[in-house]
């Protein structure tokens, strides 16, 4: 194990349980998690003297070498709740709080630790890769009211309530969000992770685009039902499946997420459909 792989191992530590404290404190008084959350600090370095003095701190510090993918998306996926507990005062900006957040946290993540992300190593730009992202894209924009909604989102990502300023760059962190940060972590976690896990425990002896019918329905129905919009969802993860299990290539995912995302946003801007957000 490398010492990237280490300090990225302790701050995952440390942070989701400075985080798990700020939660329960919440309970308390609505002042107590900000403080709490500071806790990662003196937690960072305590787990980083003592994980190999305890065989169960030892092995949640370990997981099986998966913290590289598990804590940038735990993060991705708690940061709308953890906004909530720390910024009480601030309910109607939450989802853009949030997503600047979330946005700067997992992209810092994931450029920090980079090196450790060798699967990406073969980038890879094609047709097919882009071809399909647009298929993507007219999927969730053509299947758009065609299909029951079990939930929606509390709140929009709509940009225009503010000046020009504030809309200007809160369109800059949505394409930094939705068409860099959310397609990397999203595809490293599910295509790259959570599909070889699914395989064998021993997943980082499993190859990239290795296929299961398991691991293709599992993964399927994470990813579908992860989103709001659950049918394009579901297509979507059928689609990004195959182009792997052809490509073998995890960065052919990524376009194609990308170019969709992309599209969307687009889409979103150019015909005021902030609802897609």
């Amino acid at each position: 194990m490398t010492p990237l792989d280490e300090r990225l191992n302790t701050t995952a530590v440390a942070t989701l349980t400075g985080i798990a404290l700020a939660y329960l404190c919440s309970f308390v008084h609505p002042n107590l998690p900000a403080i709490a959350l500071l806790s990662a600090i003196p937690l960072y370095f305590a787990i980083q003297r003592n994980h190999a003095r305890y065989d169960l701190l030892e092995r949640i510090w370990h997981l099986n070498g998966a913290w590289k993918y598990v804590f940038p998306f735990t993060i991705y996926l708690v940061m709308g709740d953890l906004t909530r507990i720390v910024f009480t005062n601030f309910d109607e900006y939450h989802i853009y709080i949030t997503y600047c957040l979330r946005t700067i946290a997992v992209g810092y993540i994931l450029i920090r630790y980079r090196s450790l992300y060798t699967e990406l190593a073969r980038r890879r730009l094609d047709g097919t890769s882009v071809l399909i992202g647009v298929v993507i894209f007219l999927l969730w924009v053509g299947l758009e009211g065609l299909y029951p909604v079990f939930s929606s989102a509390d709140a929009h990502y709509d940009p225009t309530i503010f000046d020009t300023a504030a809309f200007g760059f809160l369109i800059l962190v949505r394409f930094a969000g939705s068409v860099l940060v959310a397609p990397l972590i999203e595809e490293l976690f599910c295509r790259s992770f959570l599909m070889r896990y699914v395989i064998d425990s021993k997943w980082q002896d499993v190859p990239i685009g290795a296929y299961t019918l398991g691991s293709f329905a599992i993964v399927t129905l994470f990813f579908g039902f992860s989103h709001f919009r659950w049918l394009p969802g579901l297509l979507t993860a059928v689609l990004l499946n195959l182009l792997l299990y052809r490509t073998k290539n995890l960065s052919s995912c990524v376009v194609a997420h990308a170019t969709a995302n992309l599209l969307l946003l687009v889409y979103v801007i150019y015909m005021g459909e902030w609802g897609f957000f």
